[in-house]
């Protein structure tokens, strides 16, 4: 009879190809602000070539993409602060050069271990509590939905410049 109901917890609960064990992640939306003495609006942008990097670490997230109008985000599962560096390329055509800048995000993030299978062990859900960042060329970010989560498309953030 015990090992009945083990077998049945386990067939019920198995996750065949580990598939929710996948890395949860942020997905930021890239937007403009326009402003105008009467109004203030926005709008779909793309960054002209965006190269994002962990701070302190060699690890490269996004290695000079071009046309980045949606940014796909890991936080470190680890520690509850996640420094990530955007350092940004703009073209300003063929007569200037090209000029380039950084912003530095700060995520302060809940790392929540849950288990997933026996065969899949755990996975680590990660929610937002704060977010600090420079506005050298950022205009404001705003966080939509705090939890990271499997890359599904859904907008975890609002990056405006």
């Amino acid at each position: 009879m015990i090992g009945c109901v083990i077998a049945c917890i386990v067939a019920c609960t198995e996750d065949d190809d580990c598939s929710g064990n996948e890395r949860h992640m942020l997905t930021a939306k890239v937007l403009a602000v326009i402003e105008t003495d009467s109004a203030r609006w926005e709008t779909d942008f793309k960054l002209d070539t965006l190269t994002v990097y962990a701070f302190g670490t060699d690890s490269i997230i996004i290695n000079d993409d071009t046309q980045v109008g949606t940014i796909t985000l890991p936080l470190r599962t680890n520690v509850e602060e996640t420094t990530l560096v955007f350092s940004y390329t703009f073209h300003a055509g063929d007569t200037l050069p090209q000029h380039n800048d950084k912003d530095t995000l700060v995520f302060r993030h809940r790392n929540i271990p849950y288990f997933l299978t026996l065969d899949c062990n755990f996975v680590v859900k990660q929610e937002v509590t704060d977010l600090r960042y420079t506005t050298h060329v950022l205009d404001s970010i705003v966080i939509v939905n705090p939890t990271a989560q499997i890359y599904d498309g859904k907008e975890n953030l609002k990056v405006y410049y």
